[in-house]
Parts: C-alpha cells; sequence; structure tokens
C-alpha cells in the first residue's frame, strides 16, 4: 500500500518534467528563430517565394506563392514572426501599385497572410506550443508519443489542403481585381538584398541540420533502432541549443553570430511563454485521477456516446473546438478539449487517441475569423487595410472549411500514420 501511495504521490512530478522540457524547447526555438530572421535570412527566403518564375506566371500565381510562402515559414518559426517577415512587403507592393486602403486586393492577400500563417503553424508542432500540449498530455496519461515526422505527415497534407480551399475561395467568391499584378516586376524587391553572408550561410545549414535530426528520430526508429532510439534520447531542445551555442561562439568580422542576451531578450515572447507554462501545469494537473474529471466526464457522458461513429465524434470536437478557438485562448482551448474528450475518447474504445490529440492541437490553431482569436489576426485587423466584417465573412467560411477537412481527411490520415 505504501509503495502505490509513493507512486501515486511521485506521478504529478512526473508529469510536470515533460512539460518543463516542452518549455524549454519554445524558448531555444524562439531563440534560434530570431536569429534567423536577425541575420536576414527569413526575408531573403520570403522575396524568392514570389519572385521565382513559377510566381511570375500570372497574378493568380504571384498570389498563391506568396501566400504559400507565409504558410511555409510558419511551419517552422512563429506564426506572428512570419506574418512580419510578409507584412512589410505586402504593403510596399501596394504602395508601389498605388493601392490605398479600402481596396479589395490589399485586403484579401493582407487577411490571407493572417489565415495562411494560421494554416503553417499546424503544419508541424516546431514552436508551436498549441500542437505540443495535447501531444505532451496524451504522452503523459498513456505513454503513447508523436514524432515530429509523423505528425508533420499529418499536418502538411491537412494544412496543404486548406491551402488550397483558400485560394479557390479567394479566386471564386471573392475575385478582386488583380489587373495591376499584370504588369509589375516583382523581381525589383530583390535589388535591395545583399549577396547572402556567411552568418547566413551558417545559420542556415544549422537549422537544416537540426530539422533533419529531428525528422531522422521517427525515420530511423523503425529502420534503425539503435541509432535511432539515440537520436530520440536527445529529445528535440538539445539539437537546437547545440546550434544556438555554435551560433553563439562562432564569430564573423570579430562578432558573435548570435547574441544570446539580445535573442532571449528580443526573440523570445515571455509572457506567452509563461502563460503556457501555467496552462501545462494546470491541464496536467486537472488530468490526475485526484480531481475526478475523468471519472465525471466517463460515467456521465460516456452513455451518451456510446456506439456513436468515430467520424461523427471527430466531426462534433472539431467543429466545437474550431467554434471556440475562435473567441477564446488558443492554448486554453486545446487544453480544455483534450481533457473533456481524451476520457470520453478511452471510454469508447473505438478512437485513434494520438490521430484525436493531433486533430485537436491543428484544430485549436486553426483560428481565422476575429481579430482576438490569434495575434496575426490581430495585427492584421490593426492593419487598417482589413475590414473586421469580411475577416469574420472569409476567416469564418476558412473555419468550416478546415473543420470538414479535418474530420473527413485529417483525421483518417493522423490514424494512418500515427
Amino acid at each position: 500500500m505504501r509503495i502505490n501511495s509513493l507512486k501515486e504521490d511521485r506521478k504529478p512530478l512526473l508529469m510536470i518534467i515533460p512539460m518543463i522540457d516542452i518549455i524549454f524547447f519554445l524558448l531555444v526555438f524562439f531563440m534560434l528563430s530570431h536569429v534567423l530572421s536577425q541575420v536576414g535570412l527569413t526575408r531573403r527566403l520570403a522575396i524568392w517565394f514570389f519572385t521565382n518564375k513559377l510566381a511570375q506566371r500570372s497574378p493568380w500565381m504571384f498570389v498563391t506563392m506568396f501566400l504559400f510562402g507565409a504558410m511555409f515559414m510558419a511551419s517552422f518559426m512563429s506564426q506572428t514572426a512570419a506574418l512580419l517577415v510578409f507584412l512589410p512587403i505586402a504593403e510596399q507592393v501596394f504602395k508601389e501599385l498605388k493601392y490605398e486602403k479600402g481596396d479589395r486586393f490589399p485586403q484579401m492577400l493582407v487577411l490571407g497572410l493572417g489565415i495562411a500563417v494560421g494554416i503553417g503553424s499546424a503544419n508541424t508542432p516546431l514552436g508551436h506550443a498549441i500542437i505540443l500540449i495535447p501531444i505532451q498530455l496524451l504522452e503523459s496519461q498513456t505513454g503513447l508519443s508523436v514524432n515530429i515526422m509523423a505528425y508533420s505527415a499529418f499536418g502538411i497534407v491537412t494544412g496543404l489542403l486548406i491551402f488550397a480551399a483558400l485560394i479557390l475561395v479567394y479566386r471564386l467568391l471573392y475575385r478582386p481585381d488583380l489587373n495591376k499584378l499584370r504588369h509589375y516586376d516583382a523581381t525589383r524587391l530583390r535589388s535591395d538584398l545583399q549577396p547572402m553572408s556567411v552568418q547566413e550561410k551558417i545559420s542556415a545549414v544549422l537549422f537544416v541540420v537540426v530539422i533533419v535530426i529531428w525528422l531522422l528520430q521517427g525515420f530511423l526508429k523503425d529502420i534503425a533502432p539503435t541509432v535511432g532510439g539515440y537520436i530520440s534520447a536527445l529529445g528535440n531542445a538539445v539539437p537546437v541549443m547545440v546550434a544556438i551555442v555554435i551560433l553563439c561562439l562562432t564569430k564573423v568580422d570579430g562578432k558573435p553570430i548570435m547574441d544570446y542576451k539580445d535573442a532571449a531578450a528580443r526573440g523570445v515572447p515571455w509572457s506567452a511563454l509563461i502563460f503556457n507554462a501555467a496552462v501545462l501545469v494546470i491541464s496536467g494537473a486537472l488530468t490526475l485521477e485526484k480531481v475526478g474529471i475523468s471519472d465525471f466526464l466517463i460515467s456521465n457522458v460516456t452513455p451518451l456516446v456510446s456506439g456513436m461513429n468515430q467520424t461523427i465524434f471527430i466531426l462534433v470536437i472539431a467543429t466545437l473546438c474550431i467554434i471556440a478557438t475562435n473567441f477564446s485562448s488558443n492554448t486554453v482551448c486545446a487544453t480544455v478539449f483534450y481533457t473533456i474528450s481524451a476520457p470520453i475518447a478511452l471510454a469508447m474504445g473505438n478512437i485513434n487517441m494520438v490521430a484525436l490529440a493531433s486533430v485537436i492541437g491543428a484544430a485549436a490553431s486553426y483560428a481565422f475569423a476575429t481579430p482576438p482569436s490569434t495575434m496575426p489576426m490581430a495585427v492584421v485587423a490593426g492593419t487598417g487595410w482589413v475590414d473586421v466584417k469580411d475577416m469574420f465573412k472569409y476567416g469564418g467560411l476558412m473555419a468550416l472549411l478546415s473543420i470538414v477537412i479535418l474530420a473527413f481527411v485529417g483525421y483518417p490520415i493522423a490514424a494512418a500514420v500515427l
């Protein structure tokens, strides 16, 4: 009896340890993302997306590649940081083409940026606390883990389908006048870019190496278990930390590539990090047996959903989660919906728990309809280029399409690969 009591007493501590790992991972990843922006790599990559030959084929290809670039970058860095890379470039384009606030094309592009980075934030779990929370709660409760490569297979496919839906909505329903873009030479934006610096090259190589290490954790697990196990033991934060140490120690022209004090002060959103830490601890506490929430839900809700088709269950969860995340904190939304749905899904017995946690994380990220839903949407609304009524109209439509894609395409993919 005493041994069981000791195990139960240690359970809260054992649940907190992985949560600390998430916060440390977010901390070092924010610092690394800041360096990529400081050396100019993110702006160079952004300009490449809409000045390449594919983007220059037509006005709609320009729009598609511009928004795709924002989504791509938000897949590997903070969605707010990705937005702030593209927004000044968009405003430069508006100025050169003599667009004014209230015109439909600028509104479409700026609103599209907010939606695109929101989609990108759910493509991978890299630097995105909203995705990591339900995944970590699942692991602490059941021992089931989700590696970056497996989640990304689900997230990227789902994200690409939602992005395609965004472009179709713009082309078929919004239909702005793009005549000014027909003779616009976007390659002029390359003129202010200097040749790629040594700092950019080193930072780019290290970032790619970090991504490869993360992907190898899942890829080598089945092919070479020993090597895969060793790489997995490093965790997600250690490769980033090693990259940061290298950047701090490597000097170019007598200066280190990375000033860790500047990166920590200006690159880390401390208020958001502390908030996420608090939510993680509280969410972990809510799932403890002593609290009794899981037992209450199982005994009272499970009879109502017993025998329910799994697609219908996922559709209900995705719908409620996406509606809630557009009017509340995304982090809290991911926490609450996992806490509520996990014990019910376990009792139902026909739900893939890893896929459920992934769907909840993605759903909580798809907040496109209101300014308070995410920081990017608040920034977009504050630019003056976007009418909030149109944000609600088209962002709300994208939220509905995201529900359908998540339930009928995303969950089956997640259940197959996770």
